[in-house]
């Protein structure tokens, strides 16, 4: 007997002594149906039916209901869009709505080729840029590399004459019988290795 106590509790017993009440008239109602007199078997038929309806009546107060909660909620305060009834289109509406429609998607074909083609452009110009970048780099390597050839070259080629000169001058003074500066020479040549 607790369950009495609660609202839930509440509302389950009246909700069952209605249902109990309504069965009761039913029967009550549905020994109208001898009675001769027609007018009050057509109120007992009405209030029999009314009754019956009664589920159907509060499933229709549910969804009533739930509508209007959804109304009032805040998208659809803000998004007057929701009230509005979809407007039937007529032929000749329909058939501007796909015109607009084909040019629309024309349009957006033709921007995605014309992205597409500024993509390849890019593409392009990038590895012109980068041929050229690399080249430019091939050539400084390759002046680079030359002038480090070329520097060598006369080095050794400065060396060489500067020994043959040396050479020169030892024979010079061993002809001429400079034993000093010939040992000199020679000592500087040791030094050298």
């Amino acid at each position: 007997k607790q369950w009495y106590t609660t609202e839930y509790g509440i509302l389950k017993e009246r909700e069952y002594r209605i249902n109990q009440r309504m069965g009761l008239r039913l029967k009550e109602l549905n020994t109208f149906d001898t009675i001769e007199n027609e007018n009050l078997k057509v109120k007992a038929q009405i209030e029999s039916k009314a009754i019956r309806l009664i589920e159907f009546q509060k499933q229709v107060r549910r969804e009533v209901l739930s509508c209007m909660q959804r109304d009032t909620t805040l998208e659809t305060a803000f998004n007057s869009k929701l009230y509005k009834r979809a407007k039937k289109q007529s032929l000749r509406e329909a058939r501007i709505t796909e015109k607009l429609e084909k040019q629309q998607r024309l349009e957006q074909e033709r921007k995605k080729k014309q992205k597409h083609q500024e993509f390849l452009n890019s593409v392009l110009q990038h590895v012109k840029e980068f041929r050229d970048y690399h080249r430019q780099i091939q050539h400084k390597t390759l002046k680079i590399a030359k002038a480090v050839r070329i520097y060598h070259e006369n080095a050794e080629r400065e060396e060489k004459k500067e020994r043959e000169r040396i050479e020169k001058e030892r024979l010079k003074r061993l002809m001429s019988e400079d034993e000093e500066g010939y040992r000199k020479l020679i000592d500087e040549k040791k030094d050298k290795r």
